[in-house]
């Protein structure tokens, strides 16, 4: 990515490590943060006589605009009058570069300590400063050449004598404290200052291992280069399985579509050996935040560009269970978040194991018996908090075929009421994924059982709804069996918008609109649409859903339903839709609609560009116009598979006219991952046109249902 500006972002307070990627609720991580400055550390008040400022708010430093550079594993910008402040990274380190302003006076290196992104330091922290041959190595294992001087600092007093915080700093919310580090102006090489810092979850001697082992030397600006090639080597390792032509295509779309595939590939983060919380030898992966966004896309794309490492997040997945006892849901920071709706480790497993995903790594293969038995688990057994893991509402569900509105039949487990309806629906969808990995591993009476348990989903559709001239809709129940008269559009950007979050007051629907969940049958929807009222019907709603504003493309309940106008044989006004969708994904400020929620709308950007979608918890990609001539991936040493797009022409809205598969004709508006993604070689080959054709239309064509036998699965 080019230099740029960041327009919403008029001063910068520091440069952190960790980070959960792009994520909605409260920020989290951000620790161990460095700041430059040009400033005295004495003892005495901050701010006092020149002395250093360190409050964070006060401290801010405005950043000089145009100054921004972003590149996968290097970050930089300039902080007034002239500081330059650089990042690259390894796998457990980073490696700052700091320039000083010629003229500086009092060069010096600020470290918070305190000062996480939500400011939720609440315990003792530890801070010990040593002078070690010219270096200075603190908790957390930050090493810095050249260092002349050191203080410490608590709220605003600053101390030089302190060279430790053990025990010092009090459990009260926003206590501020950190470390000063000043330098010899006339004794830095070309001004700069270089910091190295180790992170580790388990200790401060692994945090000092990983940085010793992974940046042995950081004496020199050439150092800091070769960590930084080597960081872009590594990325472009992985950014490299896709290939894409440029010809014809706008270089916003180009940015787009590179830079989402990079967000993509942030999260979860491999921390494998450095977990603190069990011995295994199990991969260890965490900032699963949260799986019921990175279920839809994330884990679909990384089992196509990153197969190494979406293996070893199953098996990690399945390491969560054997250890907790459950599948997880909402991991971050090395504990559990809240759930959010359904039990989504259940659909991120069966996507894979119906696909016939293995390992790459023959020796370390995906544990799909033990995987299935926390998948029952989710489904069988509540746990004591099923607003962390598992679900809530099994007994009322077995009993009534939905979550009741009052339910109360969890006394012994707990979690945030509200949410029946989606949650409902949400279960009915993880059932079919539990059914389809229980035929694949042969367990014929369980199939059928969640099987049948993945219909309640009908048990509340109350034809008797009506709005905005259609009749039918998903709403919630009471035990007596009456339904909940809940507005179609609440919750979406048309009305009372952002009223059902996760809190008690929340509603029924998690999210977004019943007009939305209402289309949420991702396994059946040949019984939907008579149900709203057949083929025209349905895809008028699907055209008011998106006009009326009430879908929201900005969470993840929205993403599917930009693709299912190809369930009644309209692959044309999908292309239309993507085409009118995708200009909400650019690089300004707020260039993607909603949070990034740990890549998965950068995810879904992508698969967009791409002209293939993913029905997750199904071998079946739909299929549109790509926004290349052009999509070469690189899949294994053996593997690769080509969609070429003939006549094809940016500039005009195109539509695809005819198909082939290796050779041969094809007329599905669908596909599945053998055939897209097999062992060997594939091309698919498209035909575009400028007017909608026949292709994809015919009802032998749609994607598979469950009603309608359809198949779902590489067995």
């Amino acid at each position: 990515m080019a230099d740029t500006s960041l327009p919403g972002l008029r001063c910068l307070s520091e440069q952190s490590k960790l980070h959960d990627d792009g994520t909605g609720g409260g920020a989290s991580l951000g620790n161990f943060k460095l700041l430059p400055l040009d400033c005295l550390v004495v003892d005495g008040t901050a701010g006092d006589n020149g002395n250093c400022v360190v409050a964070e708010r006060a401290r801010t430093v405005p950043q000089i605009p145009g100054s921004a550079q972003s590149l996968p594993g290097y970050f930089s910008i300039g902080l007034e009058p002239s500081f330059t402040a650089e990042v690259t990274v390894t796998a457990h380190a980073a490696l700052h570069r700091f320039t000083f302003p010629s003229d500086a006076q009092s060069p010096t290196l600020l470290l918070d300590l305190t000062n996480d992104l939500s400011h939720s330091f609440r315990g003792t922290g530890s801070l010990d400063l040593q002078r070690q041959g010219g270096e200075t190595r603190v908790y957390f294992c930050l090493d810095v050449n050249g260092v002349a001087g050191t203080a410490t600092y608590i709220g605003n007093d600053i101390s030089t004598a302190r060279t430790s915080l053990t025990g010092t700093v009090s459990a009260r919310l926003n206590d501020e404290a950190g470390a000063l580090l000043s330098f010899d102006r006339d004794s830095l090489p070309d001004s700069q200052v270089l910091a190295r810092i180790g992170i580790s979850w388990s200790s401060a001697e692994a945090a000092c291992a990983y940085a010793e082992s992974e940046i042995p030397t950081f004496a020199s600006a050439s150092d800091f280069d070769s960590v930084k090639a080597a960081a872009q080597k590594t990325w472009d390792d992985y950014l490299g399985v896709v290939q894409v032509s440029e010809d014809g295509v706008a270089e916003s779309v180009l940015e787009v579509f590179w830079s989402s595939l990079y967000r993509t590939l942030i999260s979860p983060y491999n921390i494998t050996g450095d977990n603190p919380l069990w011995t295994s030898s199990e991969p260890f992966y965490d900032s699963f935040y949260c799986i019921w966004d990175s279920y839809r896309v994330v884990h679909p794309l990384l089992t196509i560009v990153a197969p190494r490492a979406q293996a070893e997040i199953l098996r990690a997945v399945i390491d969560i269970y054997r250890n907790t006892g459950f599948l997880p849901d909402c991991r971050m920071s090395l504990d559990k978040g809240f759930t959010q709706g359904g039990s989504n480790a259940d659909n991120l497993l069966a996507d894979s194991y119906v696909k016939g995903f293995t390992s790459p790594d023959p020796a370390h293969p995906i544990d799909w018996e033990t995987a299935y038995e926390g998948m029952k688990k989710d489904a069988e057994v509540s746990p004591p908090n099923w607003g962390l893991e598992g679900r809530g509402g099994i007994q009322a569900r077995k009993e009534l075929g939905y979550v009741p509105v009052d339910d109360t039949s969890d006394p012994a487990g707990t979690g945030t009421k509200g949410r029946s309806a989606s949650r409902t629906l949400e279960y009915a969808y993880n059932d079919f994924g539990i059914a389809l990995v229980a035929k694949g591993l042969g367990k014929r009476e369980d199939f059928d059982h969640y099987s049948k348990a993945s219909d309640d989903w009908k048990n509340l559709w109350n034809p008797d709804t009506t709005d905005s001239g259609f009749s039918g809709f998903i709403q919630p129940r009471y035990k007596d069996g009456t339904f909940q008269n809940a507005d179609p559009r609440r919750c979406s950007p048309a009305y009372q918008f952002g009223t059902c979050y996760l809190n008690d007051q929340g509603g029924e629907f998690y999210e977004a609109s019943a007009h939305q969940y209402s289309f949420f049958v991702p396994h059946d929807m040949a019984s939907l649409v008579p149900l709203m009222g057949g083929k025209d019907t349905f895809s008028a709603r699907l055209d008011a859903l998106w006009a009326n504003r009430y879908g929201d493309i900005g969470d993840e309940p929205g993403f599917l339903p930009n693709w299912l106008w190809h369930y009644v044989g309209q692959p044309s006004k999908t292309a239309d839709r993507i085409r009118q969708l995708i200009p909400q994904f650019n690089t300004s400020v707020n260039g993607i609609p909603g949070n990034d929620d740990s890549g998965a709308t950068a995810a879904f950007a992508v698969f967009n560009l791409l002209g293939f979608y993913p029905v997750a918890g199904q071998s079946v990609y739909l299929l549109s116009v790509p926004f290349f001539s052009n999509i070469t991936f690189s899949t294994g040493p053996r593997s690769s598979t080509q969609i070429i797009s003939t006549n094809f022409d940016a500039s005009t809205p195109q539509y695809i006219q005819s198909a082939t598969l290796n050779g041969k004709p094809f007329t599905r508006n669908w596909i599945s991952h053998q055939q897209l993604f097999p062992a060997g070689d594939a091309v698919l080959e498209f035909e575009l046109g400028p007017q909608p054709g026949s292709w994809g239309t015919a009802d032998e064509d749609l994607p598979p249902s469950k009603s309608t036998g359809g198949k779902f699965a590489e067995y």
